[in-house]
């Protein structure tokens, strides 16, 4: 398909609002390694895409009918309703301006013929070579005083990254793009036979490979292992019996990891402070808010604990962190203010702020869409990066930050673009 040709569009709106809303995804991209007002700027733009006249019918189709986009407004409605048991107004604000992308990116990325193979080859390849720029970057700096970034580790002071520093982030970013590297190779065409796109998504997926190992966040390493186990099943369950497609990756995946902590320092780091942490647990001692993990585990034991006494709606989006503070006063008072977080599983600070009825549904409504459609060729890996962002949650507040909800949205309507082409086209068949 000719992308600059109108003729191939059902008119000239939808030719003027597919070349802008792929305009605005590449620039969304950029802005997740560059800056955050171009984010802010791109939302925006893409959500008012949806609103070209003679194409809102068959957007507005294409929004109900891929269900996420429901589940993510009724889970924008809670936070908002909360606002009636919510004592803290001012924080309340805050939290809803930060989930209106939950209302914006959904729509505004229906209004992309992303069911066309053409839109999503631009937009993977795009998108590979600006985090491509940006992890050549990061590895430059690196290589600058390679002695002092891996005494950093040791602090907790990660490898420079994006422009808003956030390396968690990013390496679940750069992971995801290696499951779509895997993902296009199988299934989008064009991959095998052309030498460029060979090119680009191998060398793409060795080089986030070595250098996700490299940043070592721990986030990111355990979803690239998820990803490399869950492909290396597919890969030998095509060629040999399934008991020996599952041992084959997990012993890959164990001499992998053995090599990285040989010849990665900042990887031998990071594994070296989670065994102290694991011991430091074992031998029962007091929880320790200088540890990373730990401090995690603060959070879970302070919001068990007070959600005992929350009621059955919880604290409401405005006193989450208010009455995490009162908890860290009365059990963990030690901590200082500024290392005072909210619950850090998102899954947990939803139970938190809304009870278990209101807090879990339209998360686990969002989270589990992905997986339905099994007949659809490729559903493994989207399967599979549904399963990644659900861990990513588990793990982190991953939508209590702006680059979180980015990152979630983006990601999870990219999954669902692969399944989009039973929907009402904005290009002629």
């Amino acid at each position: 398909m000719n992308l600059l040709n109108s003729s191939n569009y059902n008119n000239k709106q939808a030719y003027w609002q597919s070349l802008i809303g792929l305009c605005c995804l590449l620039l969304l991209s950029l802005g997740f390694v560059a800056s955050r007002a171009l984010i802010s700027m791109a939302t925006v733009v893409i959500f008012l895409n949806a609103f070209w006249p003679a194409n809102i019918t068959i957007v507005w189709q294409r929004f109900h009918s891929n269900r996420f986009g429901l589940w993510a407004l009724l889970y924008l409605a809670v936070y908002l309703i909360s606002f009636f048991w919510s004592e803290n107004k001012e924080s309340w604000l805050q939290v809803i301006q930060l989930k209106i992308p939950f209302l914006l990116l959904p729509l505004g990325m229906c209004s992309i013929p992303l069911e066309k193979p053409a839109f999503r080859k631009i937009f993977y390849i795009g998108t590979v070579i600006i985090a491509a720029v940006t992890v050549l970057v990061s590895i430059g700096i690196f290589l600058s005083d390679w002695q002092q970034f891996v005494r950093n580790y040791k602090l907790s002071i990660p490898l420079p990254t994006t422009s808003s520093g956030d390396h968690i982030r990013f390496g679940l970013w750069l992971s995801f793009l290696v499951l779509l590297g895997f993902y296009c190779w199988h299934f989008e065409p064009g991959f095998k036979t052309s030498k460029w796109l060979k090119l680009t998504v191998w060398g793409s997926i060795a080089l986030f490979i070595i250098y996700i190992h490299i940043l070592s966040a721990k986030t990111g390493l355990l979803v690239l292992y998820i990803i490399l186990v869950g492909w290396g099943y597919y890969y030998f369950s095509q060629r040999v019996n399934r008991v020996v497609a599952w041992v084959l990756p997990l012993v890959l995946g164990t001499i992998a990891v053995i090599g990285a902590y040989q010849l990665a320092p900042t990887f031998k780091t990071k594994i070296d402070y989670v065994i102290l942490e694991i011991k430091h647990v074992q031998a029962g001692e007091r929880l320790n808010y200088n540890l990373s993990d730990q401090g995690r585990l603060i959070t879970y034991d302070i919001a068990l604990g007070k959600m005992k006494t929350n009621g059955i709606l919880g604290t409401g989006a405005g006193d989450i962190l208010d009455v995490m503070r009162e908890g860290y006063n009365e059990k963990y008072p030690e901590v200082p203010q500024d290392l005072r977080f909210v619950p850090i599983n998102q899954y947990l600070l939803e139970v938190f702020a809304f009870g278990w009825i209101l807090g879990l549904v339209p998360i686990v409504l969002m989270s589990f869409s992905l997986f339905f459609d099994r007949q659809r060729p490729g559903q493994f890996f989207i399967g599979l990066g549904a399963l990644i962002l659900i861990v990513s949650m588990m793990v982190e507040a991953m939508l209590q930050v702006q680059m979180g909800v980015f990152v979630y949205l983006f990601l999870s309507m990219w999954l669902l673009s692969f399944k989009w082409q039973q929907l009402p086209a904005l290009t002629k068949h």
